[in-house]
């Protein structure tokens, strides 16, 4: 499943609402649909906040594998650098979500795009529960602008 979301907040809770529907169709089970959520919300508010070019959109791609053991979310952005895992304070009220992220995958990276502008934040999560496999998907570098 690939889709593309404006730059704003508002597109946390749709990307959730998103991931939410596609994994009720793979039957998966209500921790792994929890995790998944977690994790894209904080992948697609990086992607939110990281600065662009004006105009530019996020890209998601969510892929179930191996059969349903695994689910793999991407988030794309036209944004320059590299993410990093931030160890805040007590008192400071963000930074913690490659940290949580990093916590709730079981892998995680980033990849450069095909066309050379952004990059791709990439987290893997297991999920066992997940019964029904979808068609393969084919990665669409266009979707992802």
């Amino acid at each position: 499943m690939n889709f593309r979301l404006v730059r704003s907040r508002s597109s946390v809770p749709r990307a959730r609402a998103l991931l939410r529907a596609k994994l009720g169709e793979w039957r998966a089970g209500q921790e792994a649909v929890e995790t998944a959520e977690l994790v894209l919300s904080e992948l697609v508010t990086n992607a939110v906040r990281v600065v662009v070019p004006g105009g530019r959109m996020i890209g998601v791609r969510i892929e179930c594998r191996e059969r349903g053991a695994w689910l793999r979310l991407e988030v794309s952005d036209a944004g320059d650098g590299r993410p990093e895992v931030r160890w805040p304070g007590e008192l400071d009220t963000g930074g913690r979500g490659l940290l949580i992220v990093d916590a709730l995958a079981f892998c995680w990276g980033v990849k450069e795009r095909p066309a050379g502008i952004g990059k791709t934040i990439w987290a893997e999560i297991v999920t066992p529960a997940v019964v029904s496999v979808p068609e393969p998907m084919v990665a669409d570098p266009s979707v992802m602008s």
